[in-house]
Parts: C-alpha cells; structure tokens; sequence
C-alpha cells in the first residue's frame, strides 16, 4: 500500500508540475523573446583568453535558449491523440488557422500526417496525446520519424520551407497527368471527373469477328464462282475487266493498250547553226514573210507554204522599254550577284542536258582540287566537305558528333531507382490566401530530399524524377547536418543556327 501511494503522490506531483504559479507564469511571459545576436564567425582558434570566453559565452546563451520551456495557454492547444497502426495523428478539438493548408477529413474526422502534427507541436498549436499522456516534442520526433513515414532529413526540409511560408503537401504519383492528357491540355477538375467516372468500352468479341471474316469470304467466293460460270459459258478467254467509270473517257469505247516498248536511240546531234529561229520582236529581222519548212520534215503529203508576217508584226510591241532610275539600280544590284547562265559560252556550247550536267561536275572537281588533298587520303577525314553545306544549320548538324537529346528520352527503357523519389509538393507563399486542398493545382517545384555525405544523383536519376515530375520542375534539397541547400537541373538547348 506504501508503494501504491508513494507512485500516485509522484504521478499527481508530475502532472501537477505542469501548470505554473501566477509568479512563474509572469516571469515567463516578461520574458525575451530576442535570439541573442553573436558577432563575427572566428574561423581560427588564437589560442587568446578573450576568444575562449567569447566562445563560451556564445555556448551558454545556447544552452538556456534550448533548455527553455514553451508556455501555452491550454485553450490555444489544438488536442489531437497519435494512433500508431495508421501512422496518424486523429484532432479531437476543433483545428485552428493551420487547417487552410494542412490536415485532411476522412468519414467526418480530421487527421494530421505525422510531419505536419510535429511541425504544429514545435509551434505550439497541438497538444498530441498517447495512451492518455501528452507527447513532448523528443517523443515525437522518435515517434512521428521513421521509414514508413518521413526521414528526419525530409522533415527539416518540411519544417524549414514551412516556416519560410511555403505550402508543402506531400508528392501524389497520380496527380502527375499522363502524357495524353498533358497534350490534350485537360484541366486537373477534368481529369479528377475522368479517373472517376471513365468506363472502359467494351470491344468486339472475337465471334463476332470471326463471323464478319466468314461472311466477307462467302462473298469473295460467291464472286468468285460468278466470274468462273462467265467464264466457261462464253468459250472465248478471259478478257480483262473493264476499268471503272471514273477511268473511262468519253470520248472512247475501247480501252486504250499502251504501246510496246521502243529501243532508246541515241539522241541526234543537232546543228543548231544551220537552223534558223526567226525572231519576230528583233528591230533587225524585218522580214515580211517565213519560209516553208523543209518538206523532210513534214509527215506524210502534208504541204506548208510560207506565212505572211505583216499581221503579226502590226500586233507587236517593239517600243523599247525605259526603266526608272530605281528599277535600273535594283536591275544592276540583281545582275550583280546573279549571273544569266546564257551568258556562259562553255554553257552556250552543250548541246544536251547531259552535256551540261558534265559540264557541272568537271567543274566541281576542278574546284576540289584547291582543298588540302591530304587530308581527305587518310583514314580520319573532316566532318564535312567545301561547299557541302548551304547554311550554318547544315554545317553545325553535321560536325555534331554528340547528339542533344532531352529529358524525357529513353526514360522507358531505364530500370526504376529507389535511392531517389519525389517526397514533397511545393506552392509559393503567395497562393495561401487561395489554396485549396481539394483543388491544389499545380505545384511550383517538386522536392528530392538528400543528404550531403550521399552521392551526386546522376543523368538516370535525373531523367526518372523529371519523367515523374510531368512538366513541373525538381528541386533537390541537400541537407548537412541541419544546414539546408537548394539545387536544381534545368534542361537548355544548344543553338542550332547562326543569324
């Protein structure tokens, strides 16, 4: 009965430990809340009496600031009970202002995810109990952590941006929209009614196919056999259908048989200056008539007798056309950089189209002939040629021996990593005032929480949180030992042209 009574009056002692007197309730309410401000970072010990008592000073003031109680008035405490199987915090009071941006409601309830309920209890909003005893702050930070629900990395980085006064939710794989709906530009309300109302439409049953196979080939072998019974009532052989109406011409009844095929000749070796071509618009020609051609010529008993021109020549404009003075400036800047191939008297000389496209390519190779001949006689060539490439993108495509390519490329092919996942969900401080959490929208950066004595997330890593991120950035945060740093891996492009 001793002991009994011996652990009661201590129990009733420690609960009675927490409610202060008037006089300790004034003293901590008089109390500064200023953070004492140090000076200068010494980098280097001097070894010199006055920095050993700087420094323990500065230790000191530490110490009493962490060892200092929070005072709270218990109906500004939010009560909420932890419950262990869920991994959940349940509020049994009604939520305060936080409830806008954190917390959710499930069958009439309010719960807090586990780094949201130790975020309120470090400011002093929540009061969390467990098994009818209130948690302190070191037993939520041993309770709340774990692998199952966050890391003690990934909340110094929920608590850091909240306090910063960002939004920060937890990352949702299926609220990322697929790559049809990204192009298709659905709203998230959209896509939300679409996952859950869209039915899956019922295809065709393979009978059903297999019926519409076997009716399609009792027609082919119905005509089939028509076009046999035809064949063996007329006694004549087969002829080739008739084309369709839309081949047919009208002026005909018969089809048309294309010509056999007629031995190339080679092509005949014109004299093109013992033929004349009369020009009619030249001021020297004042020839009233043409001759008759040569009767050679002409095929079969067909006779041409010569032409009067006086007609036509009355019909033709001979004036000579005066130009203005820009248009003779604009002719002379167009004659200046493009030359009349007929001006050209190696041009003037061919006498067929073969004869100018060798013309052409002893050209080429004349020119060919003024490049460094060595290095093109070797096994390692230049990437490309004189006079191959027509613009500066042709140029920078061909002597690019690395490809770009981007994020999103070959990310199907990459085995899936578990060191690195998206943990956070980030909004600016400025959507607070109209943030909704049953409609988020979207994020403005995703967070990969890491630590400093990791490793450096490599382009596989990249790639798989870019591919899962959708179009929102990633954000890696890196943390050391309390001290939180921001990187982020932005995807550029090269220039691909020279203006």
């Amino acid at each position: 009965m001793a002991d009994r009574d011996t652990s009661t009056d201590a129990h009733k002692h420690s609960v009675y430990e927490e409610l202060l007197s008037p006089s300790e309730l004034f003293e901590a309410r008089s109390r500064s809340h200023k953070i004492p401000v140090r000076g200068q970072k010494d980098f280097l010990p001097s070894g010199s009496e006055q920095q050993m008592a700087r420094l323990q000073q500065c230790l000191d003031e530490h110490w009493t600031l962490l060892a200092e109680e929070r005072v709270e008035r218990l109906g500004n405490l939010v009560k909420a009970v932890w419950i262990p199987d869920q991994r959940l915090v349940e509020l049994q009071s009604p939520a305060g202002k936080f409830w806008q941006t954190m917390g959710f409601s499930e069958r009439g309830t309010q719960y807090l995810l586990p780094e949201e309920a130790l975020y309120l209890m470090e400011c002093g909003n929540v009061q969390v109990f467990y098994r009818d005893l209130p948690l302190s702050i070191q037993e939520g930070y041993e309770r709340f952590l774990s692998r199952e629900t966050v890391t003690l990395h990934q909340y110094q980085v929920f608590g850091h941006l909240k306090r910063l006064g960002y939004v920060v939710n937890r990352f949702d794989p299926s609220s990322v929209p697929s790559a049809y709906e990204s192009q298709l530009n659905l709203p998230a309300s959209s896509r939300d009614k679409q996952r859950k109302q869209l039915k899956r439409k019922r295809s065709r049953s393979p009978g059903s196919r297999d019926s519409q196979n076997t009716q399609t080939e009792e027609k082919t072998t119905t005509t089939d056999d028509q076009n046999e019974e035809l064949v063996k009532t007329s006694g004549s052989p087969a002829e080739p259908p008739l084309a369709d109406a839309s081949d047919r011409t009208w002026w005909m009844d018969e089809d048309v048989q294309p010509p056999p095929a007629q031995a190339q000749s080679a092509a005949p070796r014109w004299d093109f200056s013992s033929i004349s071509f009369p020009d009619l618009g030249s001021r020297r020609s004042r020839s009233v008539s043409l001759a008759s051609p040569d009767p050679s010529l002409l095929p079969g008993a067909l006779e041409v007798g010569g032409c009067d021109l006086s007609l036509w020549l009355s019909r033709v404009n001979v004036k000579q056309e005066k130009l203005s003075r820009r248009d003779r400036e604009r002719q002379r800047e167009r004659d200046r950089y493009h030359r009349d191939i007929n001006s050209d008297r190696e041009v003037r000389h061919c006498r067929s189209w073969a004869e100018y496209l060798q013309l052409l390519e002893d050209r080429r190779r004349r020119r060919h002939k003024d490049r460094p001949v060595h290095l093109w006689e070797k096994e390692v060539t230049p990437l490309t040629q004189p006079g191959q490439c027509t613009s500066h993108r042709e140029l920078l495509d061909q002597i690019s021996i690395i490809k770009s390519s981007s994020w999103s490329e070959g990310v199907s092919s990459l085995s899936p990593s578990d060191q690195w996942k998206i943990s956070f969900d980030i909004y600016q401080p400025d959507t607070v005032a109209e943030f909704k959490k049953s409609l988020p929208g979207k994020p403005y950066t995703r967070m990969c929480v890491c630590s400093f004595d990791g490793p450096v997330p490599d382009l596989n890593a990249m790639k798989q949180l870019s591919f899962q991120s959708g179009d929102v950035p990633v954000t890696f945060a890196v943390v050391d030992h309390g001290d939180i740093s921001f990187y982020c891996f932005k995807d550029f492009k090269l220039p691909t042209d020279v203006y």
